[in-house]
Protein backbone atom coordinates (compact mmCIF):
# COMPACT_ATOMS: atom_id res chain seq x y z
CA UNK A 1 0.00 0.00 0.00
CA UNK A 2 1.66 3.02 -1.73
CA UNK A 3 0.73 6.49 -0.24
CA UNK A 4 -2.16 7.62 -2.92
CA UNK A 5 -2.46 10.38 -4.82
CA UNK A 6 -5.52 12.07 -5.99
CA UNK A 7 -5.34 10.59 -9.30
CA UNK A 8 -5.03 6.93 -8.18
CA UNK A 9 -8.53 7.68 -6.10
CA UNK A 10 -10.47 7.25 -9.67
CA UNK A 11 -8.71 3.56 -9.32
CA UNK A 12 -11.97 1.71 -7.47
CA UNK A 13 -9.77 -1.45 -6.62
CA UNK A 14 -6.98 1.05 -4.90
CA UNK A 15 -9.64 3.12 -3.78
CA UNK A 16 -11.36 0.28 -1.67
CA UNK A 17 -7.29 -1.16 -0.52
CA UNK A 18 -6.62 1.97 1.41
CA UNK A 19 -10.20 2.94 2.54
CA UNK A 20 -10.86 -0.79 4.10
CA UNK A 21 -6.91 -0.69 5.86
CA UNK A 22 -7.96 3.20 7.46
CA UNK A 23 -11.50 1.56 8.56
CA UNK A 24 -10.03 -1.30 10.26
CA UNK A 25 -7.61 1.63 11.89
CA UNK A 26 -10.27 3.89 12.72
CA UNK A 27 -11.99 0.73 14.64
CA UNK A 28 -8.98 1.01 17.03
CA UNK A 29 -8.53 4.66 17.24
CA UNK A 30 -9.95 6.89 20.15
CA UNK A 31 -9.75 10.52 21.42
CA UNK A 32 -7.14 12.89 19.80
CA UNK A 33 -6.25 11.38 16.34
CA UNK A 34 -3.12 12.10 14.44
CA UNK A 35 -2.95 10.51 10.94
CA UNK A 36 0.63 11.10 9.62
CA UNK A 37 1.39 10.92 6.20
CA UNK A 38 -2.33 11.79 5.38
CA UNK A 39 -1.55 12.69 1.68
CA UNK A 40 -4.48 14.37 0.43
CA UNK A 41 -6.81 13.69 3.31
CA UNK A 42 -8.83 11.15 2.48
CA UNK A 43 -8.55 9.07 5.66
CA UNK A 44 -10.33 11.88 7.75
CA UNK A 45 -13.89 11.34 7.42
CA UNK A 46 -13.41 7.63 7.33
CA UNK A 47 -11.25 8.08 11.21
CA UNK A 48 -14.14 10.71 12.72
CA UNK A 49 -16.34 8.19 11.29
CA UNK A 50 -15.58 6.01 14.69
CA UNK A 51 -17.73 8.32 17.63
CA UNK A 52 -15.01 7.15 20.10
CA UNK A 53 -12.79 9.71 18.37
CA UNK A 54 -12.87 13.48 19.33
CA UNK A 55 -10.77 15.50 16.43
CA UNK A 56 -8.68 14.50 13.64
CA UNK A 57 -5.14 16.25 12.43
CA UNK A 58 -3.56 15.10 9.19
CA UNK A 59 0.49 15.18 9.22
CA UNK A 60 2.56 15.10 5.56
CA UNK A 61 5.67 16.43 4.44
CA UNK A 62 4.45 17.18 0.80
CA UNK A 63 3.03 20.78 0.75
CA UNK A 64 1.07 20.43 -2.14
CA UNK A 65 -0.82 17.34 -0.59
CA UNK A 66 -1.78 18.98 2.41
CA UNK A 67 -3.38 22.16 0.03
CA UNK A 68 -5.50 20.20 -1.61
CA UNK A 69 -6.54 18.56 1.38
CA UNK A 70 -7.24 21.73 3.74
CA UNK A 71 -9.21 22.99 0.58
CA UNK A 72 -10.84 19.63 -0.44
CA UNK A 73 -11.58 18.16 2.98
CA UNK A 74 -15.42 18.95 4.42
CA UNK A 75 -15.05 17.25 7.76
CA UNK A 76 -14.14 18.97 10.92
CA UNK A 77 -10.53 18.36 10.98
CA UNK A 78 -6.69 20.06 10.44
CA UNK A 79 -4.26 19.12 8.19
CA UNK A 80 -0.68 20.71 9.10
CA UNK A 81 2.80 20.59 7.03
CA UNK A 82 4.91 18.25 9.07
CA UNK A 83 7.89 15.47 9.51
CA UNK A 84 7.32 12.52 11.84
CA UNK A 85 11.12 12.96 12.69
CA UNK A 86 9.58 16.66 13.93
CA UNK A 87 5.64 16.11 15.52
CA UNK A 88 4.68 19.70 15.88
CA UNK A 89 2.41 18.29 18.97
CA UNK A 90 3.32 18.77 22.50
CA UNK A 91 4.38 16.12 24.95
CA UNK A 92 1.52 13.76 25.93
CA UNK A 93 -1.52 15.19 23.88
CA UNK A 94 -2.31 12.47 21.22
CA UNK A 95 -4.53 9.52 22.03
CA UNK A 96 -4.11 7.93 18.93
CA UNK A 97 -0.83 8.43 16.88
CA UNK A 98 -1.85 6.82 13.04
CA UNK A 99 1.10 6.51 10.63
CA UNK A 100 0.27 4.20 7.53
CA UNK A 101 3.69 3.03 5.00
CA UNK A 102 5.81 5.70 6.58
CA UNK A 103 8.72 3.72 8.19
CA UNK A 104 9.99 2.44 5.48
CA UNK A 105 11.29 5.89 3.97
CA UNK A 106 12.94 6.70 7.33
CA UNK A 107 16.82 6.16 7.55
CA UNK A 108 16.30 6.27 11.15
CA UNK A 109 13.00 4.93 12.30
CA UNK A 110 13.92 4.37 15.58
CA UNK A 111 14.13 8.30 16.09
CA UNK A 112 10.36 8.49 14.66
CA UNK A 113 8.97 6.11 17.07
CA UNK A 114 10.72 8.30 20.17
CA UNK A 115 9.04 11.27 18.72
CA UNK A 116 5.54 9.23 18.22
CA UNK A 117 6.14 7.96 21.99
CA UNK A 118 7.11 11.48 23.13
CA UNK A 119 3.61 13.32 22.18
CA UNK A 120 1.28 10.42 22.91
CA UNK A 121 -0.47 10.07 26.51
CA UNK A 122 0.26 7.44 28.48
CA UNK A 123 -2.40 5.51 27.52
CA UNK A 124 -2.11 6.43 24.05
CA UNK A 125 -1.58 3.71 20.99
CA UNK A 126 0.34 3.71 17.69
CA UNK A 127 -0.68 1.90 14.90
CA UNK A 128 1.50 1.77 12.10
CA UNK A 129 1.99 -0.43 8.95
CA UNK A 130 5.14 -1.39 6.97
CA UNK A 131 5.22 -3.11 3.97
CA UNK A 132 6.31 -6.99 4.99
CA UNK A 133 10.07 -7.84 4.02
CA UNK A 134 8.49 -10.84 2.05
CA UNK A 135 6.35 -8.34 0.04
CA UNK A 136 10.03 -6.10 -0.54
CA UNK A 137 11.71 -8.90 -2.19
CA UNK A 138 8.87 -9.96 -4.11
CA UNK A 139 7.62 -6.04 -5.45
CA UNK A 140 12.01 -5.77 -6.22
CA UNK A 141 11.47 -9.04 -8.16
CA UNK A 142 8.76 -7.93 -10.15
CA UNK A 143 9.21 -3.93 -10.76
CA UNK A 144 12.87 -3.62 -9.68
CA UNK A 145 14.15 -1.66 -6.84
CA UNK A 146 11.75 1.44 -4.80
CA UNK A 147 14.41 3.91 -4.61
CA UNK A 148 11.70 5.19 -1.93
CA UNK A 149 11.94 2.17 0.49
CA UNK A 150 15.41 2.59 2.53
CA UNK A 151 14.33 -0.09 5.24
CA UNK A 152 12.92 -3.78 4.83
CA UNK A 153 11.48 -4.69 7.73
CA UNK A 154 10.83 -8.44 9.14
CA UNK A 155 8.53 -9.13 12.15
CA UNK A 156 11.57 -9.53 14.44
CA UNK A 157 12.94 -6.14 13.14
CA UNK A 158 9.69 -4.35 13.44
CA UNK A 159 8.82 -5.97 17.02
CA UNK A 160 12.41 -5.02 17.88
CA UNK A 161 11.79 -1.58 16.96
CA UNK A 162 8.27 -0.95 17.96
CA UNK A 163 9.43 -2.40 21.82
CA UNK A 164 12.27 -0.38 22.87
CA UNK A 165 9.37 2.18 22.91
CA UNK A 166 6.41 0.50 24.02
CA UNK A 167 5.83 -2.59 26.16
CA UNK A 168 3.12 -3.90 24.21
CA UNK A 169 3.68 -4.77 20.68
CA UNK A 170 0.40 -6.71 18.79
CA UNK A 171 1.56 -6.99 15.15
CA UNK A 172 -0.27 -8.82 12.61
CA UNK A 173 -0.12 -9.10 8.23
CA UNK A 174 -2.88 -7.05 5.73
CA UNK A 175 -3.09 -7.60 2.31
CA UNK A 176 -5.58 -7.19 -0.66
CA UNK A 177 -6.11 -10.85 -1.96
CA UNK A 178 -8.34 -12.74 -4.60
CA UNK A 179 -10.75 -14.58 -2.98
CA UNK A 180 -13.74 -16.72 -3.80
CA UNK A 181 -16.93 -15.86 -1.32
CA UNK A 182 -20.45 -18.27 -0.63
CA UNK A 183 -22.80 -15.59 0.07
CA UNK A 184 -26.15 -16.92 1.65
CA UNK A 185 -29.37 -15.35 2.13
CA UNK A 186 -29.83 -16.91 5.49
CA UNK A 187 -28.00 -16.00 8.75
CA UNK A 188 -26.01 -13.59 7.28
CA UNK A 189 -23.96 -12.97 11.18
CA UNK A 190 -22.33 -16.29 10.73
CA UNK A 191 -18.04 -15.52 10.55
CA UNK A 192 -17.27 -17.00 7.00
CA UNK A 193 -14.93 -19.86 7.44
CA UNK A 194 -11.45 -19.41 5.63
CA UNK A 195 -9.42 -22.07 3.57
CA UNK A 196 -6.48 -20.89 2.64
CA UNK A 197 -4.46 -21.74 -1.07
CA UNK A 198 -1.98 -24.27 -0.99
CA UNK A 199 1.76 -23.06 -1.46
CA UNK A 200 0.29 -19.01 -0.46
CA UNK A 201 3.25 -16.75 1.11
CA UNK A 202 0.34 -15.40 3.84
CA UNK A 203 3.78 -12.60 4.42
CA UNK A 204 3.40 -10.68 0.63
CA UNK A 205 1.45 -7.74 2.45
CA UNK A 206 1.96 -5.14 4.91
CA UNK A 207 2.88 -5.86 8.70
CA UNK A 208 0.15 -3.85 10.92
CA UNK A 209 1.11 -3.19 14.21
CA UNK A 210 -0.73 -2.03 17.62
CA UNK A 211 1.48 -0.49 20.43
CA UNK A 212 0.80 0.92 23.62
CA UNK A 213 2.36 1.55 27.23
CA UNK A 214 -0.84 0.48 29.47
CA UNK A 215 -3.09 -2.52 28.18
CA UNK A 216 -2.44 -4.30 25.33
CA UNK A 217 -4.61 -3.99 22.02
CA UNK A 218 -4.76 -7.04 19.51
CA UNK A 219 -5.21 -7.11 16.14
CA UNK A 220 -8.57 -9.11 14.90
CA UNK A 221 -9.64 -11.46 12.55
CA UNK A 222 -10.80 -8.93 9.40
CA UNK A 223 -12.45 -9.57 5.75
CA UNK A 224 -13.14 -6.55 3.67
CA UNK A 225 -14.79 -7.41 0.21
CA UNK A 226 -14.90 -5.35 -2.25
CA UNK A 227 -14.69 -5.47 -5.94
CA UNK A 228 -14.90 -9.02 -7.75
CA UNK A 229 -12.20 -10.26 -10.49
CA UNK A 230 -14.14 -9.12 -13.37
CA UNK A 231 -14.77 -5.98 -12.19
CA UNK A 232 -10.84 -5.78 -11.60
CA UNK A 233 -9.98 -6.93 -14.61
CA UNK A 234 -12.56 -4.36 -16.04
CA UNK A 235 -11.47 -1.51 -14.23
CA UNK A 236 -7.81 -2.01 -15.46
CA UNK A 237 -8.72 -3.72 -18.76
CA UNK A 238 -11.26 -1.34 -20.20
CA UNK A 239 -9.20 1.73 -20.23
CA UNK A 240 -6.20 -0.64 -22.08
CA UNK A 241 -8.60 -1.93 -24.69
CA UNK A 242 -9.84 1.70 -25.32
CA UNK A 243 -5.85 3.05 -25.65
CA UNK A 244 -5.54 -0.28 -27.98
CA UNK A 245 -8.44 1.05 -30.03
CA UNK A 246 -7.51 4.14 -30.44
CA UNK A 247 -3.30 3.27 -31.04
CA UNK A 248 -5.36 1.32 -33.96
CA UNK A 249 -6.96 4.13 -35.01
CA UNK A 250 -4.01 6.70 -35.28
CA UNK A 251 -2.38 3.82 -36.92
CA UNK A 252 -5.30 3.47 -39.43
CA UNK A 253 -4.98 7.44 -39.92
CA UNK A 254 -1.15 7.38 -39.96
CA UNK A 255 -1.34 4.38 -43.12
CA UNK A 256 -3.73 7.03 -44.84
CA UNK A 257 -1.86 9.77 -44.26
CA UNK A 258 1.44 7.71 -45.71
CA UNK A 259 -0.93 6.78 -48.49
CA UNK A 260 -2.00 9.72 -49.64
CA UNK A 261 1.09 11.12 -49.26
CA UNK A 262 3.28 8.74 -51.39
CA UNK A 263 0.25 9.32 -54.07
CA UNK A 264 1.18 12.98 -54.03
CA UNK A 265 4.62 12.01 -54.30
CA UNK A 266 4.00 10.06 -57.46
CA UNK A 267 1.92 13.07 -58.75
CA UNK A 268 5.22 15.48 -58.08
CA UNK A 269 7.52 12.32 -59.28
CA UNK A 270 4.95 12.63 -62.69
CA UNK A 271 5.06 16.46 -63.09
CA UNK A 272 9.09 16.37 -62.44
CA UNK A 273 9.18 14.04 -65.36
CA UNK A 274 7.23 16.02 -67.68
CA UNK A 275 8.85 18.99 -66.59
CA UNK A 276 12.29 17.25 -67.36
CA UNK A 277 10.59 16.34 -70.73
CA UNK A 278 9.56 19.38 -71.70
CA UNK A 279 12.85 21.41 -70.51
CA UNK A 280 15.00 18.52 -72.62
CA UNK A 281 12.46 19.34 -75.58
CA UNK A 282 12.89 22.98 -75.48
CA UNK A 283 17.04 22.25 -75.02
CA UNK A 284 16.56 20.37 -77.90
CA UNK A 285 14.80 23.17 -79.82
CA UNK A 286 17.72 25.64 -78.85
CA UNK A 287 20.05 22.95 -80.07
CA UNK A 288 18.48 22.63 -83.51
CA UNK A 289 17.64 26.22 -83.77
CA UNK A 290 21.26 27.14 -82.83
CA UNK A 291 22.63 24.81 -85.96
CA UNK A 292 19.53 26.27 -88.04
CA UNK A 293 21.20 29.68 -87.90
CA UNK A 294 24.77 28.46 -87.97
CA UNK A 295 23.84 26.90 -91.38
CA UNK A 296 22.09 29.85 -92.29
CA UNK A 297 25.28 32.21 -91.93
CA UNK A 298 27.12 29.50 -93.89
CA UNK A 299 24.88 29.54 -96.63
CA UNK A 300 25.16 33.44 -96.60
CA UNK A 301 28.74 33.68 -96.46
CA UNK A 302 29.04 31.42 -99.49
CA UNK A 303 26.62 33.44 -101.28
CA UNK A 304 28.36 36.45 -100.09
CA UNK A 305 31.50 35.02 -101.15
CA UNK A 306 30.08 33.91 -105.19
CA UNK A 307 28.30 37.39 -105.36
CA UNK A 308 31.72 38.65 -104.88
CA UNK A 309 33.61 36.29 -107.27
CA UNK A 310 30.69 37.21 -109.64
CA UNK A 311 30.99 40.78 -109.32
CA UNK A 312 35.32 40.83 -109.28
CA UNK A 313 34.77 38.22 -112.46
CA UNK A 314 31.97 40.93 -114.28
CA UNK A 315 34.57 43.92 -113.46
CA UNK A 316 37.06 41.82 -115.05
CA UNK A 317 35.06 41.32 -118.29
CA UNK A 318 34.04 44.97 -118.29
CA UNK A 319 37.72 46.14 -118.31
CA UNK A 320 38.83 43.91 -121.17
CA UNK A 321 35.77 45.03 -123.23
CA UNK A 322 36.92 48.46 -122.61
CA UNK A 323 40.46 47.98 -124.06
CA UNK A 324 39.26 46.81 -126.84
Amino acid sequence: MERIENDLLKLQFLREEHHQRYQYVASFAKGVVVDCACGIGYSAPIVLSNPAVVSYTGLDVDREAIAYAQEHNTTDSRFEYGSILALPFDDCSVDTFISLETLEHLEQPELAIAEVKRVLKPNGIFICSVPTKDYENFCVSLYGPNPYHIQAFSLEALKTLLQAQFSHVDIAVIAQELVSIVHTFQDQKMPPAVFNAKNKNVMNGSFIAISSNVDAIYNKNTLFTGMSRIEYDQELVSPLRQSLEFAERLAEQRWQLLLEAEKRINEVTYYKEQAERISEERMQAFRDTEEMVRSRDQALSEAERIIQMLKEQLESVSKQNSNQ
